[in-house]
């Protein structure tokens, strides 16, 4: 295979091109190179992790069965997003926590330390070149194939011709510019903004949150504060050290509202909020009496967005009834989580113990030959979408892609991806 080589003064080829370098871009850049491809990975922002670091998510979801009577986490399988579950481990000294009653199991984590893992393991593949602060602008194709995309990279024009592309934009970017079918999910889920707070009592962290919701739903029936301050929550796992991590739940989009004008706003109202809700914490709450505003996420924890429409769609049947497939390519354990207008999600669950599978063709854009997607953009239904959308998924699905991806760009057949995939995910 042909690494990526630069042809011209603004001209890159590559086997594979992997757009966005969150979750499923890593994953997807990583598991390419280590076939053999010469990958290209573009990412927006100066480091890698995508909304797991940029939005300060804090936790994995997605890589342990459900299952409340177990007293460890169980992994739902084997493969890259456990590797990486367990670097991040080592790398923090953290461990799985259960976070509710009904057996659900998350990994904590700095987002630093989510980056630092990820460039990691990017650099371990040998052939991954990786270009930060890149947009990508503009895409053609010839007939099914995608076969030119440019971007900006620093402010400089760049052209790349790739044999194949992955498209973990969380947007469906590439697919959307080269007029592949897409729907707009925009308005699906509520976003949030993560902040944090120093010098917190930590056994605020401990008893939950009643003290504080109920000052400030008090606030609020008097006008103090804006309602939106009652979709106030924390991060699991933090607490730490007396630096505890909120989470501030905004309204859904409006369906007719243009998403772009709407993340401008929500940006805008959410960051408009933190100084007057930190005052009132100070104020109001003695666990906060000394808290300074620590950090704020640089971008929100946008949950849904644009998705393909592929030759396959999980559908909501799929993931609650744990349906698996022979081309199963990934496994989905986390349960339907919709956040709405209700200050608290809406869970859906399924079988304990179980899981649900992705099928390949999930990742495949109906029109587009040598496109494949992971992520939050793949071909699924809105309620599986609300299962299907967090970073532990999002590690296997991208691991998937990236090895079809490499598969296709050196001739193989995508049968032999399917079967090298489900091998690894195994225990």
């Amino acid at each position: 295979m042909n690494n990526a080589v630069r042809t011209g003064d603004t001209t890159i080829a590559c086997d594979v091109l992997v757009i966005g370098g969150g979750a499923a871009g890593v994953a997807a850049a990583s598991a390419a190179g280590r076939a053999g491809a010469g990958v290209v990975l573009l990412e927006r922002y100066g480091f890698l992790g995508g909304l797991a670091t940029t939005a300060q998510v804090g936790t994995i979801c997605g890589l342990y069965l459900q299952d409340p009577a177990a007293g460890e986490a169980t992994p739902v399988g084997g493969g890259f997003a456990q590797d990486f579950a367990r670097r991040l481990q080592q790398a923090t000294g953290l461990k799985p926590i259960r976070v509710m009653d009904t057996g659900l199991w998350v990994l904590p984590y700095p987002p630093p330390a989510f980056a630092r893992v990820a460039d990691a393991a990017v650099a371990e593949s040998k052939n991954v070149t990786v270009i930060l602060h890149a947009t990508v602008a503009d895409v053609q194709t010839e007939g099914s194939r995608l076969h030119q995309v440019r971007a900006l990279a620093w402010n400089e024009a760049l052209l790349f011709r790739p044999g194949t592309v992955v498209d973990c934009t969380g947007e469906a970017t590439a697919v959307a510019l080269a007029g592949g079918s897409a729907e707009n999910g925009g308005a699906d889920q509520a976003p949030a903004l993560v902040f944090v707070l120093e010098n917190v009592d930590p056994g605020l962290a401990q008893r939950g949150l009643l003290e504080v919701r109920r000052e400030l739903h008090q606030a609020v029936e008097n006008g103090a504060l804006p309602a939106l301050c009652e979709r106030l929550s924390l991060v699991p796992g933090s607490g730490a050290n007396g630096r505890l991590a909120f989470k501030l739940s905004l309204m859904p989009a409006h369906p007719h509202r243009a998403l772009w004008q709407q993340v401008t706003d929500w940006e805008r109202e959410a960051r408009a909020l933190l100084e007057p809700l930190r005052q009132f914490l100070v104020k109001n709450i003695a666990a906060c009496r000394n808290a300074r505003l620590d950090s704020v996420a640089p971008q929100l924890g946008v949950r849904s967005g644009r998705r393909i429409l592929g030759r396959a769609r999980l559908s909501d049947e799929n993931v609650l009834g744990t349906h698996k497939s022979p081309l199963g390519i990934a496994r989905g354990c986390w349960p339907m989580e919709r956040w709405t207008s209700s200050p608290r999600p809406e869970m859906t669950y399924f079988a304990e113990r179980d899981y649900y599978d992705i099928p390949m063709d999930c990742l495949r854009p109906a029109e587009l030959d040598n496109v494949w997607v992971a992520g939050r953009c793949l071909s699924a239904s809105t309620g599986a979408m609300t299962s299907a959308r967090v970073i532990g998924t999002a590690l296997a699905t991208g691991w998937a892609a990236g090895t079809a991806a490499a598969f296709q760009a050196s001739g193989q057949s995508l049968q032999d991806a399917v079967t090298n995939i489900r091998k690894q995910m195994e225990m």
